[in-house]
């Protein structure tokens, strides 16, 4: 700092309103100097406890600054206009618009949290199709979860009882510090965490549907034809059928759902027109179930499922370096009651 610190100047008055603008420029400096101190050994402390604390002042000495500017700005009526022409100066060279008028500002820091887990939950509503599809039971709060076998033996009753541990499915991502301060963050990166999730939602739930014991086994042919995806499929339903009324349903994978669009041989009409008719439990089309394998299964509550020990949250861990950490999770788990209900083609 090459200015003269107006309080080491001998005088008997106080200072004048020129040189109370000078001290006011001299703080501002002195807390530039300090941010960028800061954050300079931030980066270079790997324990993250002091990292956070060393960011946190930092981000402190940012608000300093605005005071100290909003000061002077009130004293100064110069700086504030050439300040207007600087931004103006950028923005014809840049396109970079920057404003001061607090009437226009955008809302920035204040409500990212709510932004990104908008844009969190409406992707994940929207990729979910086994969750959204089979019943669901909450049991918020719960670390465990139990499993009556149900079985039809001179009536209907548990056979079994076992307890299962729900699982926690979590997506960290991260997002600038610089952003998120001036809201020019990309929701898009909440939005490929919230898709990731629902991808392992779906893994989660079909490896513990095909890993069940006493579910059904039965032979999946190539569908060369309409007339074998409709043999296959039928002899499955009718297997089903033995251990549930229905409704019932299928979980197939994108390349088998599409053999089912073609015009069936005998009947003349689209394949899939025809199984609509008789699955009223659901067609679920997921490339997160392989192609030689296809399920057919009573939809309902009595014979599987979904378990949910957490709703989605969206929590904020903290600064990482020169980004903000945040944590996607829930806990959720498939509950097969009747396996016998289930047919597995393959």
């Amino acid at each position: 700092m090459l200015g003269l610190n107006p309080i080491s100047i001998s005088r008997e008055k106080s200072l004048s309103k020129e040189e109370i603008a000078q001290a006011l420029r001299w703080a501002t400096i002195a807390e530039l100097d300090a941010i960028t101190f800061y954050e300079q050994f931030a980066r270079l402390i790997e324990d993250e406890n002091i990292k956070k604390v060393f960011l946190d002042v930092a981000k402190e000495e940012k608000a300093h600054v605005g005071e100290f500017m909003a000061l002077l700005l009130n004293l100064d009526s110069e700086q504030l206009s050439e300040l207007k022409e600087g931004f103006e100066e950028v923005e014809e060279l840049t396109g970079i618009k920057t404003e001061l008028n607090p009437s226009e500002e955008k809302e920035v820091r204040s409500g990212y949290i709510e932004v990104l887990k908008k844009a969190l939950i409406e992707v994940i509503s929207k990729g979910r199709i086994i969750v959204s599809s089979l019943p669901k039971t909450k049991i918020i709060g719960m670390q465990s979860f139990r499993v009556d076998l149900i079985r039809y033996e001179d009536g209907v009753k548990v056979t079994k009882q076992e307890y299962k541990p729900i699982p926690m499915l979590t997506k960290k991502f991260y997002i600038g510090l610089r952003e998120l301060d001036d809201g020019t963050y990309d929701p898009a990166i909440a939005v490929k965490a919230g898709e990731l999730l629902v991808k392992n939602e779906e893994e989660l739930i079909i490896n513990e549907l095909l890993s069940t014991e006493g579910i059904k086994r039965g032979t999946l042919r190539s569908w060369e034809n309409t007339e074998e995806a409709l043999d296959d499929l039928m002899n499955a339903l009718q297997e089903a059928s033995k251990a549930s009324a229905g409704p019932f349903g299928i979980i197939l994978n994108p390349k088998r759902y599409a053999k089912l669009l073609r015009v069936h041989e005998k009947g003349g009409r689209i394949l899939i027109e025809v199984l609509k008719n008789v699955f009223k439990g659901g067609i679920l089309v997921t490339p997160n179930i392989s192609e030689d394998k296809v399920v057919v299964f009573a939809n309902t509550p009595a014979v599987m499922d979904i378990v949910i020990g957490q709703d989605v949250e969206l929590k904020e861990l903290g600064p990482e370096g020169d980004a903000v950490a945040f944590l996607v999770g829930e806990a959720l788990a498939l509950r097969v009651k009747s396996p016998e209900a289930i047919v597995i083609l393959e």
